[in-house]
């Protein structure tokens, strides 16, 4: 079982060269020092790793939140939820799915409700922010 933990690595060294600083990162570090090094930098590297951990965590925390709303719709909710936040309008949308323009009406609303959306803005920017870059965050859940 994979667990999401993300823990801010930084990597010290005596004896390193380019190589093992690309491997370190690779790996996951934020950062690396080669020693000697002054205590302060130390210090400040440490500071800065906790603070874009924290910012990390949140925008973690709030994706997770969004993603556990989307995942309490039902399917014909996603369904309808992908075409409206595709700049589909509901009467595309019904034609698409095949049903009627009140039906869809119905969906969006229970949609809105469940994702706890004041508005259609707040809700396309709630999928974007839930969408790895590149890909569509139904879209294996769609077959339109």
């Amino acid at each position: 079982m994979k667990q999401d933990i993300r823990i801010p690595i930084i990597f010290i060294s005596g004896h390193a060269d380019i190589p093992d600083a690309a491997q370190a990162f690779r790996a996951g570090a934020v950062d690396f020092l080669e020693k000697p090094f002054a205590n302060e930098v130390l210090l400040e590297r440490i500071d800065e790793a906790i603070k874009n951990d924290l910012i990390f965590r949140k925008a973690f925390a709030k994706k997770h939140v969004i993603q556990e709303r989307i995942d309490h719709l039902t399917a014909r909710e996603k369904e309808v939820l992908h075409l409206i936040t595709s700049s589909h309008s509901n009467k595309e949308a019904a034609k698409k799915l095949h049903i009627s323009n009140r039906t869809v009406d119905v969906h969006r609303a229970s949609i809105m409700a469940k994702m706890q959306a004041e508005n259609i803005t707040d809700l396309i920017t709630m999928v974007i922010y839930c969408e790895p870059p590149g890909t569509g965050l139904l879209s294996s859940d769609i077959s339109l």
